[in-house]
Formats: structure tokens, C-alpha cells, sequence
């Protein structure tokens, strides 16, 4: 049934019909496995079922009017993918597809960051040390809703990535 399910919302994301393929991706319709992290308890969302959800959120909210489904499906990818991200900080794919989410929420800040960690997922150092400088002059210059948590975040993680890249560096 789940696979069926699936097949469902890829045909429908072919046909461009955004809303019904998010319909098949409701919350009930999309079971997860309960995680601990911390304290808290997190539902893990299947990964195809969350990438999934996330492209017809993304095709979604290319439509004007903007559907609601679209936009709390924009609401449910990005929470789910911010909760998978965080359990599996190695999974490139997903950090794209959360930056993709992202710039599609108008989110620049984020999607930026977003990026750099989809280079350090790849070990690539270097380009993740420019993406975050690139999130750093992006908050410098005023960009429109700068999130001061996810600035300081970049930060962090832009001290991180000059670190690694001077290990990388040394190993060469």
C-alpha cells in the first residue's frame, strides 16, 4: 500500500498536480519510526515519503494562488527535513533538498547555510568555508528577514568548516 501510495504521488507531481500528490502525503498517511534525540521524541519520516513530500510542497508553491496544502506542506517538509538533517548530518541529498525548500519559503539565510552543509557533507571544505562567507555577507548586507539564530548558526558552523579545511589542508 505504501509503495502504491508513492507511485501515486510521483504520477501525480508528473502530471503538475501538486495538491493531490501532497493529499496522498498527509501526515496520517505518512508513517515514521519514533526516534529519541535529546530529550525528545521524533517521529523519522521515511526518506522517500520526506523527499517526496518536499518536491510537491516546492511544485506546490510555484502556483498563484499558493494552495494551503502547499503552504503547510512547505511547513511539514521543512520541519521534518530540519528533524532528518539532524539525525543524519552526513545526508547531502537532504541538505539540498531542505535548501531547496528553503529558497522556495523565501528563506535566503537558511537555503544559504543550507548549501555549506550539503559541501561538508561532501568533505569539500573549502566551498562550505565560502558558502557560509557568502551567508555572512548576506546577513552583513541587510538581507530581507535575516534570522539571527540561524546567523549565529552559520557562524558556528563557518568556524567549523575553516578548521576542517586546514586539517584537509595539512593531510595533502
Amino acid at each position: 500500500a505504501r509503495l502504491a501510495r508513492l507511485l501515486g504521488v510521483e504520477l501525480f507531481l508528473a502530471q503538475g498536480d501538486a495538491v493531490r500528490a501532497l493529499a496522498l502525503l498527509r501526515p496520517d498517511a505518512v508513517a515514521g519510526a519514533t526516534a529519541q534525540y535529546g530529550d525528545a521524541q521524533v517521529t523519522d519520516t521515511p526518506r522517500a515519503d520526506l523527499f517526496l513530500l518536499a518536491q510537491a510542497a516546492v511544485q506546490g508553491s510555484q502556483q498563484r494562488p499558493l494552495p494551503v496544502a502547499a503552504a503547510e506542506g512547505l511547513t511539514a517538509a521543512t520541519q521534518r527535513l530540519q528533524t532528518w538533517v539532524a539525525l543524519h548530518p552526513r545526508d547531502a541529498q537532504a541538505w539540498q533538498t531542505l535548501a531547496t525548500v528553503y529558497a522556495a519559503q523565501g528563506r535566503t539565510l537558511g537555503a544559504i547555510r543550507a548549501q555549506a552543509e550539503v559541501d561538508m557533507a561532501q568533505l569539500d571544505y573549502t566551498a562550505a568555508v565560502a558558502r557560509f562567507k557568502s551567508a555572512q555577507e548576506w546577513v552583513r548586507s541587510g538581507g530581507p528577514g535575516v534570522d539571527h539564530i540561524e546567523a549565529s548558526i552559520v557562524e558556528t558552523r563557518l568556524r567549523e568548516a575553516l578548521s576542517l579545511a586546514r586539517e584537509q589542508a595539512l593531510e595533502r
